[in-house]
């Protein structure tokens, strides 16, 4: 199915477009809103950053306070925080909430863009009850490497530690949650009720034409900027420890800056963890309980 021809006997409240990275998602996007006339709300939890355009493959002109657009079309919540802050996904469903009350004040339909599941699920099923965070144990926590963080969480979180092995933003939080609570993340998940009317559109690749993509885009990024972007955000003083430099790419740059690895191994690392993360983006999304609100496209 394409889904610019999609046929509705009644727009719904937000339309979701979701996948793995690389998939096409802010095209399809782009076609579906000058179709229907709406506006994108970014759902990505690394373009949120400022300052981070290439590596995280941010398209179109930044207009400011959190907009962009992209051939006509306007985009929402990128550009929004500086590279030393967190983003949760109560801050994005909050957000997002409001954004999608203001899009539709002007009688357009809100499209939601992005491969950041849980930030998808927050938004359409609301959030479980998690501990709040502990600021003396997450100072103590941080002390630890994500390679020692990942081996505490997973002989008391197995799923989670494997679920988030390449993030440590997650892996640090799942941990918090697991020591508070005495309980995994899983057993914090309850069933809920949807907050919105929605039409969920989930892109398939071919896994070997993904991968393909995915090579072509790191090989593309570190030639055509994402190196100099790294060294400029380090330049305004941020530490390379900030989480938006956790993110895949960056923490392999830095690496190479800090003349660790090779630019040759800097970008089979690269494009390693990116197919890996594309990887268990596709489980996230087929495993999850929202796959039964799901409608699959070609990518």
């Amino acid at each position: 199915m394409d889904i610019v021809s999609a046929s509705f006997r009644e727009m719904p409240d937000i339309i979701i477009i979701s996948g793995p990275t690389a998939s096409g998602k802010t095209k399809k996007a782009v076609e579906f809103c000058k179709q229907y006339h709406g506006e994108i709300i970014s759902c990505d939890s690394r373009q949120v950053y400022k300052y981070l355009d290439v590596g995280t493959n941010k398209e179109g002109i930044f207009l400011g306070n959190g907009i962009r657009e992209i051939n006509g079309i306007l985009q929402h919540l990128t550009d929004i925080i500086d590279p030393d802050k967190t983003y949760s996904a109560s801050e994005f469903q909050m957000q997002a909430d409001l954004k999608i009350k203001e899009i539709q004040n002007k009688n357009k339909n809100p499209v939601i863009v992005g491969g950041t599941g849980l930030y998808i699920k927050s938004l359409l099923y609301g959030l479980d009850e998690m501990p709040k965070t502990n600021d003396n144990l997450r100072q103590e926590l941080k002390k630890l490497s994500l390679d020692e963080l990942y081996h505490k969480l997973l002989k008391l979180d197995a799923e989670s530690a494997k679920k988030n092995k390449c993030n440590p933003q997650r892996i640090l939080r799942a941990l918090e949650i697991n020591i508070i609570s005495g309980k995994t993340v899983k057993d914090h998940i309850k069933p809920k009720k949807k907050r919105y009317n929605f039409k969920h559109f989930n892109i398939v690749v071919p896994k070997e034409e993904l991968y393909d993509r995915i090579n072509n885009r790191c090989k593309y990024m570190v030639d055509n900027g994402m190196i100099d972007e790294t060294k400029k955000v380090l330049s305004l003083g941020f530490d390379k420890e900030s989480p938006a430099l956790s993110g895949i790419g960056y923490r392999q740059i830095i690496k190479y800056l800090d003349k660790k690895i090779s630019r040759e191994e800097m970008i089979l690392e690269f494009c390693k963890d990116t197919r890996h993360y594309a990887k268990r983006q596709n489980t996230w999304f087929r495993t999850q309980n929202i796959k039964d609100d799901m409608e699959l496209i070609n990518g």
